[in-house]
């Protein structure tokens, strides 16, 4: 059933052409390969999605391996769809960073690759250590420790921001997916785009205006982070593509050039 509904999402995302292709693609690489949110399936649809937009993107699931300075001078764009765990590690040994690839990625980012932080991944390398701060830094905050969301449920996205990101988008209906809430912004960053939480939906929700997507910079590189997308049925949105496609090529070049579908510019 999974691969039946995986197959049917591809073929909505070869369907869509909301966007067109740019005149530069940007070389992208997808960070994955611990046990966490369905990295198996979500992958695949984040690599088509971004193909069909015209970039080149590569999938590592073997971190230890690829996060090399030598392989990452190949790319524009690093795309985290991780999150280290205990279960992770003891089914994809190569999915364990060393130290050696912590550096590698933290230099990356600092002398200008640009970084998107997909969904869970900025609840990554939680822990105490001096990478973990550092990683906190590098990904601009997100979810850490500190974070929740309610029960899934569909919501509406709006945007906060005139920015390249955003640039002809109002509002609009996001499918079934996590909310989440209480996220780390960290000083110096900007806030996107934003999603109501209805206390009146779960108990739980704040009642807030919550960060959905929003940008920052580590030393040179652009970083943003995207809330949206715990799955595949909650990445079918029109909201949700465009939003990922101009993610990366923002952190890449500090512009975008993927148009919004008419359907986003009214908050239809």
């Amino acid at each position: 059933m999974r691969t039946i509904f995986l197959t049917a999402a591809m073929v909505l995302v070869s369907a869509a052409s909301g966007w067109a292709q740019t005149a530069k693609p940007v070389n992208v690489l997808i960070i994955t390969g611990d046990h966490g949110h369905n990295w198996k399936e979500t992958t695949p649809f984040l690599k088509e999605l971004l193909t069909k937009a015209g970039h080149k993107v590569d999938v590592t699931e073997r971190p230890k391996l690829d996060l090399i300075p030598a392989n990452l001078a190949k790319y524009d764009v690093l795309l985290l769809n991780y999150r280290n765990t205990g279960r992770g590690a003891m089914d994809n040994a190569d999915s364990v960073w060393t130290d050696d690839n912590k550096r590698a990625f933290r230099e990356a980012v600092e002398t200008g690759k640009g970084l998107v932080v997909y969904h869970h991944a900025s609840s990554a390398f939680t822990g105490d250590s001096e990478w973990d701060r550092e990683f906190e830094k590098i990904s601009a905050g997100g979810w850490r420790k500190q974070g929740f969301h309610g029960k899934m449920h569909e919501f509406t996205v709006t945007s906060r921001e005139d920015h390249p990101i955003t640039r002809g988008i109002k509002s609009f209906n996001h499918g079934r997916d996590e909310l989440y809430q209480n996220s780390l912004i960290p000083e110096g960053s900007k806030v996107l785009a934003t999603a109501y939480s209805d206390a009146a939906k779960d108990p739980k929700n704040t009642g807030k205006d919550e960060p959905m997507v929003w940008v920052a910079t580590y030393g040179k590189g652009r970083v943003c982070q995207n809330a949206l997308g715990h799955d595949v049925e909650a990445m079918q949105s029109a909201g949700f593509r465009t939003l990922l496609v101009r993610c990366v090529e923002w952190a890449a070049a500090g512009d975008t050039t993927s148009p919004a579908p008419s359907e986003l510019s009214g908050g239809k």
